[in-house]
């Protein structure tokens, strides 16, 4: 797994959550009447109680042989494309990170400030040991907005993409996951994503981890020490 990981840039573990699993967490998000929402920001970090039915012990397990000293998550947003909010995702990286405060740090850069939060993008060790889970609560298929990432291209650090997008150099791969199953991702790998065309939802739990720290001074905004739950 954690090969694969390093080496393509992503990978796809299948049945981490049964469906009993997935309806548990469906069921919440209705009572929260978050499933009809495109994107809530801060999922986990505003809502604990919702926090253990997502840790589970085969989550957990896959956390531990990607990055065995990893003790938390540092940001998780809930999205869906639903048919009545369908968008496309142009190619990207994800480049930064969400704080607290901001101090002037060698290294951190890109700094953007608003009312909800700061976010920088931090020096390339921190960067490099980021890793995505994304748990799909769907079934997520070519049709239905599946993630396309370009293969490896995560070893060549922060890209233009103005200058890539000329070429689109690399190995597109269209990321196919089943409902209960997982796309683990490094977020410097190249990534997209096309509108839906079967009019169903793609329900997704996106989470981020690192087991490295911040600088001295610096705070994560949405912190969650996972063990502790």
């Amino acid at each position: 797994m954690k090969t694969e990981l390093d080496k393509r840039g992503y990978t796809i573990i299948e049945s981490i959550y049964s469906n009993k699993e997935v309806d548990e967490i469906l069921s919440y998000l209705d009572s929260k009447n978050f499933s009809g929402q495109f994107g809530v920001r801060e999922f986990l970090y505003q809502n604990s109680d919702i926090a253990k039915k997502v840790f589970t012990k085969k989550l957990l397990e896959v956390i531990k042989q990607i990055a065995p000293n990893c003790k938390k998550s540092i940001k998780s947003i809930y999205f869906d494309k639903p048919p009545s909010s369908n968008w496309i995702v142009n190619w990207h990286q994800d480049l930064t990170v969400n704080l607290q405060n901001r101090l002037e740090i060698n290294g951190y850069k890109n700094w953007r400030e608003n009312d909800e939060r700061i976010v920088a993008q931090p020096n390339k060790e921190l960067l490099e040991s980021i890793f995505t889970i994304r748990i799909h609560l769907d079934d997520c298929t070519k049709e239905n907005g599946a993630l396309r990432v370009i293969e490896e291209s995560h070893l060549n650090g922060a890209i233009d993409i103005t200058e890539w997008i000329k070429t689109k150099i690399g190995q597109e791969t269209i990321c196919e996951v089943t409902k209960g199953g997982v796309l683990i991702m490094k977020p410097l790998v190249l990534h997209s994503s096309r509108r839906t065309e079967n009019r169903m939802n793609r329900r997704v739990i996106h989470i981020e981890f690192t087991d490295q720290e911040l600088p001295i001074g610096l705070k994560w905004k949405e912190r969650v020490e996972f063990e502790a739950l």
